[in-house]
């Protein structure tokens, strides 16, 4: 055995002080006992036997870590851990003469600490229950609040305060130090903010009575502080815990006559209040419960209203009814009069700006004033006193007065950048007439300079006659629309006025000004103007463009323009349109998206819809009332099918509606109807030519439902025939606005559209055109005349925002992150698709093979394994032919689950989400490869074969453009966190529902900070229907089995075997 601490005493016993610092120590002089910590390092603690003690500190403490046969550290209880201690010094060397290594192999105890807390147990329960005893609160008598921190014995608050602040301590509290700062976090910041204040505030500090002295004038200060930290702050004459009211506490202030020529200014307090502490905030204090308010006073203006109240002089009624109470209104604080309070005349409603040139000689006088609302109007010259208030004679329509006007702030600033842009003025006529003067054609010329500047920066500038020709001003337009609806129910007609102060204009003279590329403007009255807003008139032309000439600058335009007229109106201040009863009341449905009294939505559907849900009902309705069409351009997951059914259920008696989707969304469509609308009677239109003619003349049928394939082949039907209702589902499949089809859709006839499209535009414009043009055709002009007013230019910032315009009222879009509140943490829905001819083939001839040989008897139960391949081939199939029979080829065509797999990743990825994919079949995520490959779309994958797991999960969970990660569901339905995705396929369900969960649990688990959106592709009638339906009857036997969830085939009877092998292909 080797010498204890060999190593340490050799470096130390060279020393030349060691000798002459150790004690000489005999065998035995010292006792000790150790442990072992979780690190593997021996904790030793050496004291001296009692005879020794008058010779030796109390004990030294030393951690040994045998790995390295070093010491780590030590302290002394004396000399704490310096490294010239003679009482370590002296255990190094006892420790080297009388003991050995083999104190290490008798028994020892084993403890366990761990550092991951931000303190330890101690220092926590200290935290968590300690209470600070207040004194002196509610004492007249006494100007301080005494602190009492006995209850955080044995921790010292004044030294964590000064630590919190960084304040370096003398070298005998080192190790003290370093044990606070390892345990600080326990107390929150605002606590330990708070020892720190108290520290450096404080009028006085005990150190026997545990207690700081805190001046009552910063009482208010410490409170802020206080009202942060855990509730541990208790009155020490009562013991009763002081509380903070999270509610601002409604106090109203009145001011009162108090004598012949004075007034008192007081708060009116409802509750009994003990006392109360001025600062911003003041502090209200109701026995233990604490109020904050702000109270925008002085706070010896504070002090005096909850005291006797303050005293107010005559002149003090105006400061305060007009300034003093504006900024209390801000804090929700009442400043109420007295009613026998008879005020002067206060105007305090902001001002606008007018300046007013005239010619005297061959001088220009400019004169200025303020004008209040109502007319009022006083001299600009008053600013010149540099005061809130002024009391002054004004000028109105009816005449002369006096008044208190209560000057804003920015006034002086503008009128200050006035003064620094005019020429130097004559003041001669400045007190008597308010007005300066301007003289010599130097002068003259930069004061027409500043007109022009100035006329449009909230200026309003009025020019004499006889200035007109030698003054430009700058005229920003004002456009007034007056719409009137005609007795065509389509068609509305309207006429045009341009305004700006006095000064009118027609279109037509407008029309003619710009045409003639002047930079001025000739009035007819003989002034001179520039126009600064001309987009103002463009826009104007272009809606006159899209109407027609009646008579008399009366024009003409179709209904669906209507809504545009309104978003302009909305969007653009000089735009004004006002419009009869009828008309108001269309724009006043189209800026709420509701009508003013709305059909109520039967009881059944009032508690399945979200409220966002029911809003988008509430809108398509609201547009149909005013035979307008539009685009419900939700995010995927939100519900746009059911919105859509909602809106048909309303279908008059005996009219038909017709839905048009992708092939792959037939049945999801039926699914939908099937959950949540059952009182509507439906169709497919699917099969043969002679099927779906039979199918489309079936009676009593409310609503078809076709694929876009088949429109051609049933085009001259279809046109034959009155639908109340056409929707395009992923209406984005008409954006080809060339193709047959889109043609053939946009002829069919209906009273009514509607759009679902989570993605409207994918690649360009044109696309959003097709879609409207099919909606409200004409609307956004023809193609041509579309692409050269939108598509992209050098600078077409103007364009977009004109189409966003003409868009916005007919399309309605909500995202998830907008109803993240409405929407439960886990979304999940089938997605339904139905075998293709190729896929249903096949289908058919392995169940016919299965009948014939795996149960030709009837009643005897057939081999496991046959069974068991038999259902992974037809599950195979359902995925993909290829699967099953290699010589089909892995296209996209040949698999309609496949199809909509690319459909459904397509449109959440391009709204920004992460997708995961799972399949059990690892052929089947290959096709999937090539596919995206194909595609274009970049992904991550993993499977059994994957020897790295980590890096495709780190590159999904950090690369914000990798949006698609393929996975085995065995190999990642456990042991991963990608939080980052939050849209979840499953590709082919699986037996056990179990797995799946543990499947959807990688992306919705504790990190997930969005909704998680669930799509599981079912093939609609097969086995995969079956397993569905057996998950949901067997759920409580599908958890208790194991072997994946394949076990459950053993514990089936052959009736329940013959159910998985059938199929209902209708």
């Amino acid at each position: 055995m080797a010498r204890l601490f060999s190593k340490d005493y050799s470096e130390k016993s060279t020393s030349w002080y060691f000798n002459h610092a150790v004690i000489a120590l005999e065998n035995g002089d010292l006792w000790y006992w150790k442990s072992l910590d979780e690190s593997g390092c021996y904790h030793i603690r050496f004291f001296p036997i009692p005879t020794k003690r008058d010779y030796f500190c109390e004990h030294v403490e030393i951690v040994f870590n045998p790995e390295t046969e070093l010491i780590t550290s030590h302290n002394c209880s004396e000399c704490h851990e310096d490294d010239t201690c003679r009482h370590y010094l002296s255990i190094l060397r006892y420790a080297y003469l009388y003991l050995s290594t083999a104190i290490f192999e008798a028994e020892v105890v084993e403890t366990c600490g761990g550092d991951a807390l931000s303190g330890d147990e101690v220092w926590q329960n200290t935290a968590r229950t300690a209470k600070v005893y207040l004194e002196g609160i509610y004492n007249p008598d006494s100007d301080k609040v005494r602190f009492y921190h006995h209850d955080f014995a044995p921790l010292d608050p004044v030294m964590m305060g000064k630590l919190f602040a960084g304040e370096q301590l003398d070298t005998t509290n080192l190790r003290k130090s370093t044990i606070y700062t390892a345990n600080m976090g326990a107390f929150r910041d605002e606590e330990l903010r708070l020892f720190h204040f108290l520290n450096t505030h404080r009028a006085a500090y005990s150190t026997k009575g545990q207690f700081w002295s805190l001046y009552k004038k910063d009482f208010a200060l410490v409170l802020s502080i206080m009202q942060n930290c855990r509730p541990r702050f208790v009155i020490k004459e009562s013991g009763e815990a002081l509380s903070f009211s999270s509610h601002p506490y409604p106090l109203s202030l009145r001011i009162e006559p108090a004598g012949a020529k004075h007034y008192s200014l007081k708060a009116i307090v409802i509750d009994e209040l003990s006392t109360w502490f001025a600062g911003h905030p003041t502090w209200l204090f109701f026995r233990n419960s604490i109020t904050k308010i702000h109270i925008p006073l002085r706070n010896d203006i504070i002090d005096a209203i909850f005291a006797k109240g303050l005293t107010l002089k005559p002149r003090d009624l105006v400061y305060y009814r007009s300034i003093v109470h504006r900024e209390l209104h801000e804090q929700d604080i009442y400043l109420d009069f007295d009613p026998s309070i008879i005020l002067p005349e206060i105007v305090d409603e902001p001002a606008s700006k007018r300046l007013h040139l005239k010619k005297l000689g061959d001088q220009v006088l400019v004169g200025g004033s303020l004008v209040f609302p109502g007319e009022k109007e006083i001299p600009l010259s008053v600013l010149r006193f540099r005061k809130p208030l002024v009391h002054c004679k004004y000028t109105d329509i009816e005449g002369e007065g006096e008044a208190w006007f209560h000057l804003a702030p920015e006034l002086f600033e503008q009128t200050r950048r006035l003064l620094a842009v005019l020429p130097e003025p004559e003041m001669n006529r400045l007190e008597q007439h308010a007005e300066l003067v301007f003289g010599g054609e130097a002068k003259l010329a930069k004061l027409r300079e500043a007109i022009f500047e100035l006329s449009d920066q909230d200026w309003d500038i009025r020019i004499d006659d006889e200035l007109n020709r030698e003054f430009v001003a700058k005229v920003p337009l004002q456009v007034e629309v007056l719409a009137r609806k005609e007795e065509d129910i389509d068609w509305f007609s309207y006429d045009i006025r341009y305004h700006y102060q006095d000064i009118s204009f027609t279109h037509e003279e407008l029309r003619r000004f710009f045409k003639s590329k002047e930079e001025f403007l000739h009035t007819t009255e003989g002034r001179i103007v520039f126009i600064s807003n001309p987009q103002v008139f463009f826009e104007v032309e272009a809606l006159i463009s899209q109407s027609e000439l009646k008579a008399d600058s009366v024009y003409r335009a179709r209904m669906i323009n209507l809504p545009y007229y309104l978003k302009l109106r909305e969007e653009n201040p000089a735009f004004r349109m006002k419009g009869d009863d009828w008309l108001e009341g269309l724009f006043e449905a189209l800026l709420s998206r509701k009508l003013s009294s709305n059909e109520a939505l039967p009881i059944y559907l009032q508690t399945v819809l979200r409220g966002y849900q029911k809003a988008g009902v509430t809108w398509i309705k609201m547009l149909a009332h005013y035979h307008l069409n539009g685009i419900l351009a939700d995010e995927m997951g939100l519900g746009k099918t059911i919105q859509a059914l909602s809106a048909i259920l309303s279908t008059a008696e005996g009219r038909i509606s017709l839905v048009i989707c992708p092939k792959t969304l037939l049945y999801n469509w039926a699914a939908e109807i099937d959950k949540f609308h059952t009182n509507i009677p439906f169709a497919i239109v699917e099969g043969d030519k002679a099927t779906r003619t039979e199918i489309l003349g079936s009676p009593n049928i409310k609503l078809f439902i076709m694929s876009y394939s088949m429109v051609l082949g049933d085009i001259a039907l279809l046109r034959t025939m009155e639908f109340e209702w056409i929707v395009l589902d992923e209406a984005q499949n008409i954006k080809n606005v060339s193709a047959q089809r889109t043609s053939a859709i946009k002829k069919l006839n209906s009273r009514h559209r509607l759009a679902l499209s989570g993605t409207p535009v994918e690649n360009n414009l044109t696309e959003l055109w097709s879609i409207i043009d099919f909606l409200n055709p004409g609307y956004l002009g023809t193609l041509n005349k579309f692409k050269q007013n939108y598509l992209p230019s050098d600078d077409n910032t103007q364009a977009r925002l004109s189409l966003r315009r003409m868009a916005a009222p007919f399309m309605l879009r909500r995202i998830k992150k907008e109803v993240l509140l409405e929407l439960p943490d886990k979304q999940e829905q089938i997605s339904w698709c139905k075998l293709n001819p190729v896929q249903e083939k096949l289908y058919l001839q392995i169940l016919d093979m299965v009948q014939k040989k795996l149960m030709p008897n009837g009643n005897e139960m057939p081999s496991y394994v046959h069974i068991l391949a038999a259902l992974t081939k037809l599950r195979q199939l359902c995925n993909h032919p290829h699967l099953a029979n290699p010589d089909i080829l892995p296209e996209i065509e040949a698999s309609t689950k496949l199809e909509q797999l690319v459909e459904l990743v397509t449109e959440a990825t391009s709204s920004g989400h992460k997708v995961l994919v799972f399949s059990q079949f690892v052929q089947m995520l290959a096709i999937m490869r090539k596919v995206f490959d194909s595609l274009g779309i970049t992904y991550a994958y993993l499977d059994g074969q994957t020897k790295d797991r980590v890096t495709p999960v780190k590159r999904f969970e950090t690369e914000p453009e990798l949006k698609l990660f393929l996975i085995s569901l065995k190999t990642g339905g456990t042991g991963l966190n990608l939080t980052a995705a939050d849209t979840v396929i499953l590709y082919d369900p699986w037996w056990n529902p179990m797995v799946e969960n543990q499947a959807i649990d990688r992306t919705h688990r504790i990190g997930q900070t969005r909704k998680v959106q669930v799509f599981r592709l079912i093939a609609k009638g097969t086995v995969e229907e079956k397993i569905i339906a057996l998950q949901d009857a067997k759920r409580e036997m599908f958890e208790s089995v194991i072997e994946g969830g394949q076990g459950v085939l053993k514990a089936m009877d052959i009736n329940d075997l013959k159910q998985l092998f059938s199929y209902d292909g209708s």
